[in-house]
């Protein structure tokens, strides 16, 4: 599966890699939070550094996507940080946090995991 979790403190990390469909990512993000080794209180990390399948997203598909996060973001405490590793997906990244932001998320977009996961812990 080129969509990988794994945990990291309280953070929740979504790995995709290479090319997959939305539908996958929802699947691991929900199999993330329902896994029983998650961690309460958890935050959300989604590093798509990896991929470059989100150029080929439409508006819409990452409206979507936005809104389907949004749905389910009381189980990670409305936190959310993504990773970008270009111009590029740091843009389209940012589209689809404004979706977010306004349905109540704290977003952050940022290059680097290890920043991504400062500002994740820091908002304690």
């Amino acid at each position: 599966m080129p969509v990988n979790y794994r945990y990291d403190e309280n953070i929740v990390i979504v790995e995709p890699v290479g090319e997959y469909s939305t539908e996958e990512l929802r699947t691991v993000v929900l199999n993330a939070l329902a896994d029983a080794n998650c961690p309460a209180s958890c935050r959300l990390l989604i590093n798509i550094g990896g991929s470059h399948i989100i150029y080929s997203r439409s508006n819409s598909e990452i409206n979507i996507m936005s809104r389907f996060l949004a749905s389910h973001s009381k189980h990670f405490n409305d936190r959310i940080a993504l990773v970008a590793s270009d111009d590029a997906q740091f843009g389209i990244l940012r589209m689809g946090a404004i979706v977010a932001d306004e349905k109540g998320i704290q977003s952050g977009i940022f290059r680097s995991f290890d920043d991504a996961k400062k500002w994740l812990l820091s908002l304690e």
